[in-house]
């Protein structure tokens, strides 16, 4: 499973342009100076001659794939307090030990999927980074265009 951000990039500009924006953001966070012109030229590059209705979607899917971000990250805590009542639930219920043993293996199964969705999401420092140049270029094109309208 990969973060949001990840499939975002990707989708937009390609699995190779995103290992690469990777690839270039790690070497740079182990300089421990982040630099994100190579990959804010690359991705102006990339963009620079897309008509501005393609560069507002850009955007838009953008806005969606941030908005899905933070609602992950609410969710989580609700998910996590009905995992705890459920299981609160099923223990004080007189079912039967078998059924109740699979049920909280099924729940603990759904509960560690959420997890994991929740940790890959919430701490992918380097696809945040490369989201945020990404941004960043899409805001500059649009200013650009607006600029050239007027």
């Amino acid at each position: 499973m990969a973060s949001i951000f990840k499939k975002l990039i990707s989708r937009e500009l390609g699995e190779n342009n995103y290992n690469k924006y990777f690839f270039v953001c790690q070497k740079s966070i182990q300089n421990k100076a982040f630099d994100s012109k190579e990959i804010y030229n690359d991705i102006y590059e990339h963009l620079k001659n897309k008509d501005r209705v393609a560069i507002k979607k850009m955007q838009e899917r953008l806005n969606d794939t941030m908005f899905l971000a933070m609602r992950i990250c609410k969710t989580y805590l609700f998910s996590f307090l009905f995992f705890v009542g459920a299981i609160f639930y099923l223990l004080t219920k007189d079912i039967q030990p078998l059924i109740t043993f699979f049920s909280i293996l099924l729940m603990s199964f759904c509960f560690i999927g959420k997890t994991y969705q929740f940790i890959v999401n919430k701490y992918c420092f380097i696809d945040a980074q490369i989201v945020l140049v990404y941004k960043t270029v899409l805001d500059r094109i649009l200013l650009i265009s607006e600029r050239e309208h007027s």
